[in-house]
């Protein structure tokens, strides 16, 4: 009997005041449209936000934080409180959980990829992945970060999905953050500050995975 095909197994990163829970939920669909070529497997980031367990949902998780409380998306600042530790978060869990086909990150979590996705430049043998699905991506402005965004660009195949109302990361940064990759694929579409998984859409998924089968 004919072995099953082989399915891309992909790490997803949440974004900023989620963890691995909600973003699971969050991208139901998108699990769904894709369940015959990939299998997801979900992390929390390892910083809780201060306060957050008072919160509906319990306690939210983010990457780093741009002062010593919080993060914001729209502050340059000199601070990037707890991404070290990201980053040796993230090489164990592909050291431990992997090997992975690609990485999918939403937000805070694309922003945190982006990065990443130069480190690996340097440091393959320790961040395995083949391609990476950057959703509501952009470029960070902490200070500290600045080198990561040097003029050549950054080799990690990549998918960027863009919202074109997206009321928090404007579509004009996360066009600026595609363009920090080369020949980055791209899916456009109406809505928000979400994770797209409409029938206009899905060929766009599909077809950029199609490449890593």
């Amino acid at each position: 009997m004919a072995s099953p095909p082989r399915k891309l197994k992909i790490l997803c990163l949440h974004g900023y005041r989620q963890c691995e829970v909600t973003f699971r939920e969050r991208t139901g669909a998108l699990r769904k449209m894709l369940k015959s070529m990939a299998e997801f497997v979900f992390v929390r980031a390892p910083h809780a936000i201060p306060g957050s367990e008072e919160s509906e949902s319990g306690k939210q998780y983010g990457w780093w934080f741009s002062d010593s409380a919080r993060y914001d998306c729209d502050a340059a600042t000199s601070e990037d409180i707890g991404f070290s530790e990201s980053v040796a978060f993230l090489r164990g869990v592909v050291k431990e959980q992997g090997p992975f086909d690609g990485i999918l990150a939403f937000s805070q979590g694309a922003a945190f990829m982006g990065m990443i996705c130069r480190i690996r430049m340097s440091d393959a043998d320790n961040l395995d992945f083949k391609f990476a699905i950057l959703i509501a991506g952009f470029r960070s402005l902490q200070e500290a970060h600045q080198k990561y965004y040097v003029s050549d660009k950054m080799t990690t195949p990549s998918l960027h999905v863009i919202g074109q109302t997206d009321a928090v990361i404007s579509c004009g940064r996360s066009e600026e953050f595609a363009n920090m990759f080369e020949e980055p694929s791209v899916i456009r579409h109406p809505g928000g500050h979400f994770v797209a998984a409409a029938s206009a859409q899905k060929e766009g998924y599909k077809s950029f995975l199609q490449r890593f089968l």
